[in-house]
């Protein structure tokens, strides 16, 4: 791979532009030293709520392509490129983030232009994985590959949840293994001490995620574990909350947490969530990659929404979502730049991918949700599937706000009833229970739409969600 990281990285920035090569603690602190006079817009006060998130995401695919490798003679055929402004910087991160990203445009459209864009990635992906890109394994300092498995865990099961398809199952292993295996701890530069809390976050909540629908329960285990460890770091200093480093912020250790320790013991989350989420910055400062640090706060606030059942967070989420589309209003190609003062050739795909699986992905996912009662602080809260549309199975969340009888049953377009999944006390808190597409009577269903219902303590509530063939 062509990679020249040093050298021109800071060639980069003397022209206010940056990439997401590996980072040495002297390029963090040479990087804070030259945006330091930087200026950031104002957030709207309010969302616009302007655009259909569909829309928004399928022009971010098509950017995203337009920066892929296409010549099958080069070693860096099926690589997307880091920008617009850095055709020479292609890595495995940027690549495996648009394999998620052109697999959910095919679930969401059924549109097979871009699989030829999809096959190429995997090219790409296999000839240089994740867990050997550039950097170290070593605790302290090997936060670039517990980033990109992260990101090859992600993609690797949408994959398989939307094509069945396991062809790069022994690739995708290698990447949780890897995270299994190795570690970080939070000793080293001030660089690496910001930057290993929300990546080894970041790994925690994919290796999690990725053991559930593996059912490896090593790796589900690792996961929660790793989550335990950045869990015990933000308790000793709620301030990592608010860390905005290299290409993460404070919202990637927070999803990471919810996604993998807390999915463990979910009677934990509330308790936590209620002590440590102020302590989560909700807008980035000004900075070298400020987009994608506004980013990552956006997914923390959505996660947090499910969690508490506050709509405060999602209406943050949707402000910093419109905030960064709006950077796209002048040359309307799709990407979005690293960085408010770039200029608009200077789009960068990784950034893009940010936009698409951080912001437009939960609003995505919330207009498949079927219209329901509006009860103001209710006793439960049924929360978004994931994923959805799915394929074979898919993970219903819901909260309680106080311990009760509960009922969540899966029913059909008519509202029978088709497969029971809880009926029985609960305490109050976060719960989880996993759809395998059956009935009650264990028989596969139909590809189609159905409801999840959950009823409460008097309250009741219902989603949409679409089986897959």
């Amino acid at each position: 791979m062509r990679l020249f990281f040093a050298i021109a990285l800071l060639i980069c920035w003397a022209a206010a532009a940056s990439a997401t090569p590996y980072w040495t603690a002297e390029d963090a602190e040479r990087a804070r030293q030259l945006s330091a006079s930087l200026e950031r817009p104002q957030l709207p006060p309010v969302p616009r709520g302007s655009s259909d998130p569909l829309d928004d995401f399928v022009a971010a695919t098509w950017f995203i392509a337009s920066m892929q490798v296409s010549d099958s003679a080069s070693a860096d055929y099926g690589g997307i490129r880091e920008g617009e402004h850095l055709p020479d910087v292609i890595q495995t991160d940027n690549t495996s983030e648009s394999i998620w990203m052109f697999t959910r445009y095919f679930e969401l459209t059924g549109d097979s232009a871009i699989l030829p864009h999809l096959n190429a990635s995997w090219t790409y992906v296999n000839n240089y994985p994740a867990h050997s890109e550039e950097g170290s394994d070593l605790p302290g300092t090997g936060y670039y590959r517990h980033y990109n498995c992260g990101w090859a865990l992600r993609a690797g099961q949408k994959y398989e949840e939307v094509f069945s398809d396991t062809t790069h199952k022994a690739y995708v292993d290698s990447c949780a293994r890897y995270l299994s295996d190795h570690n970080l701890n939070l000793a080293g530069s001030p660089f690496h001490v910001n930057v290993n809390p929300p990546v080894l976050a970041w790994a925690a909540g994919n290796l999690r995620s990725y053991g559930v629908a593996e059912n490896n329960a090593d790796w589900m285990m690792k996961g929660w574990t790793r989550g335990n460890r950045v869990k015990g770091w933000v308790e000793t200093d709620p301030t990592i909350l608010g860390v905005e480093e290299w290409a993460m912020s404070g919202g990637a250790t927070m999803w990471g947490l919810l996604e993998s320790y807390f999915d463990e013991f979910p009677d934990e989350e509330a308790a936590w969530v209620a002590t440590y989420a102020a302590s989560m910055d909700t807008v980035a400062d000004a900075g070298s990659w400020e987009n994608a640090w506004q980013a990552w706060y956006a997914l923390g606030e959505k996660r947090l929404e499910e969690s508490t059942g506050d709509p405060i967070w999602g209406t943050r989420h949707l402000a910093l979502t419109d905030y960064l589309l709006a950077f796209d209003d002048t040359d309307n190609d799709g990407g979005i730049m690293a960085n408010p003062a770039d200029l608009d050739t200077e789009d960068q795909a990784w950034v893009t991918a940010y936009l698409g699986f951080m912001c437009l992905e939960p609003l995505i996912l919330e207009a498949t949700a079927a219209p329901g009662v509006v009860v103001a602080q209710p006793p439960g809260a049924l929360l978004p599937n994931r994923p959805n549309p799915f394929r074979p199975a898919t993970t219903i969340p819901f909260r309680l706000r106080e311990p009760g009888h509960v009922a969540l049953d899966v029913v059909g377009v008519r509202g029978e009833r088709i497969a029971r999944l809880v009926d029985g006390p609960l305490p109050a808190g976060s719960h989880a229970v996993r759809w395998n597409g059956r009935d009650d009577s264990r028989r596969a269903v139909a590809a189609g739409v159905y409801f999840y219902r959950l009823v409460s303590n008097g309250h009741r509530e219902s989603r949409k969600m679409v089986l897959l063939k």
